[in-house]
């Protein structure tokens, strides 16, 4: 008789199935992007790219994916709004990195690579365990979801990743001769959540 498996409350990371395909418009605006110096790496001026019209079939392609991620995963109710905050290009040129993090005041947020990167070489993106399994440091003989500490995912262009904002991740530094690029944004909820019942009912405008 086989033993039954339950991944308990896992976190759920999704890579769209779609990939966005951008227009020589788009990569000609996000070439002009104003940036500025960020740890490890550099960040665009304007934190909030998807507003602008240049970028606005992106953010319709975006927004489509957070609304699924939010109706058919997580299953929210239809007055919760989940909407994007703030949205950002991210540049990491030869030896630069992006050091781990995770996004503060957001409850999704999403990450979509600009680059072919058919051959490999820029480093792929790493998600870290929140929480440690075990209250020892083991050794393991092979490496599964259930003891893995970390997990990587190399990138392609117009690849959207989507993932709950407390996870955890960064990214190697850059040894290629190439700059990685890649757009990143965060989200918040409107509408009532929680419960009168319960005294948790807060509204969100």
């Amino acid at each position: 008789m086989n033993n039954a498996i339950y991944p308990l409350f896992p976190y759920p990371l999704v890579v769209s199935g779609k990939k966005y395909e951008f227009s020589s418009a788009e990569n000609d605006y996000i070439s002009k992007l104003e940036m500025i110096d960020n740890i490890g790496n550099s960040m665009s001026k304007n934190d909030k790219i998807l507003e602008d019209n240049e970028l606005s079939d992106l953010k319709v392609f975006i927004d489509e994916q957070v609304l699924n991620y939010k109706k058919n995963l997580l299953q929210l109710k239809d007055e919760n709004e989940i909407y994007i905050t703030q949205s950002w290009l991210n540049n990491s040129n030869t030896s630069q990195f992006h050091p781990r993090h995770k996004h503060p005041n957001s409850i999704i947020s999403g990450v979509l690579f600009l680059d072919q990167n058919k051959d490999g070489h820029l480093p792929p993106i790493r998600f870290h365990r929140t929480l440690q399994m075990y209250p020892v440091d083991f050794s393991f003989t092979g490496l599964n979801e259930f003891n893995a500490s970390s997990r990587e995912f190399d990138t392609e262009q117009g690849m959207l990743m989507l993932f709950p904002s407390l996870l955890e991740h960064d990214v190697d530094k850059n040894t290629s001769d190439r700059t990685r690029s890649s757009i990143s944004f965060n989200t918040f909820v409107r509408g009532t959540i929680g419960g009168k019942e319960q005294l948790t009912e807060v509204t969100i405008s």
